[in-house]
């Protein structure tokens, strides 16, 4: 018997074979829609995984072009070499400058503050004061290196001077040993 047809009546009773019928039916019914809510469950699903994959890629996208594209900060690279004269006093050997850039986010921010006794190192620009200072406890004989950074908005030009001052200071903040260096940035 197909469920469409209506179903003989017996004494006010369905008979059994179509209460067969329709539960049969019922569970046809039932399972084909319970496949097309899975399915559709499915395809949005993947609506949804495809549409945050685009947005992962957007935003990685949009990510790696800020970072590839910005301009590197210009910093000044400084190696000194402090010996001790037969007095004792600190003197300055060597006095290495050299120009380079570094991202941003590395770049040399605000002025440092080791104690004294220390050795510092600043860098002029055209003879103002353009750069963070930056120091380093003194230890004696042997070689500091410095990495001395701009003060924000502040970027050298071809041609122009930069002076790197060295000092060495005593406990008390006296300066024993001072120099410098000039050089013109490329």
């Amino acid at each position: 018997m197909i469920a469409t047809e209506t179903p003989e009546r017996t004494e006010g009773k369905y008979s059994v074979l179509s209460v067969y019928s329709v539960a049969k039916c019922y569970t046809l019914y039932t399972n084909i829609k319970e496949k097309n809510i899975r399915s559709e469950r499915k395809k949005a699903m993947r609506k949804g995984v495809i549409l945050g994959v685009g947005i992962a890629v957007i935003f990685v996208s949009l990510i790696a072009i800020f970072f590839f594209t910005i301009e590197g900060a210009p910093i000044v690279k400084v190696k000194v070499e402090v010996v001790t004269d037969a007095d004792g006093k600190p003197q300055f050997k060597v006095i290495e400058v050299e120009q380079s850039e570094v991202h941003p986010l590395k770049a040399p921010r605000g002025h440092s503050a080791a104690a004294f006794p220390s050795v510092d190192a600043v860098a002029f620009l055209n003879l103002r004061m353009s750069c963070y200072w930056t120091s380093q406890e003194y230890q004696g004989e042997g070689t500091y290196e410095f990495v001395i950074g701009f003060l924000k908005g502040v970027k050298p030009k071809e041609g122009d001077m930069i002076r790197v001052y060295v000092k060495v200071c005593d406990g008390s903040g006296k300066t024993l040993a001072s120099g410098y260096k000039d050089m013109m940035w490329e």
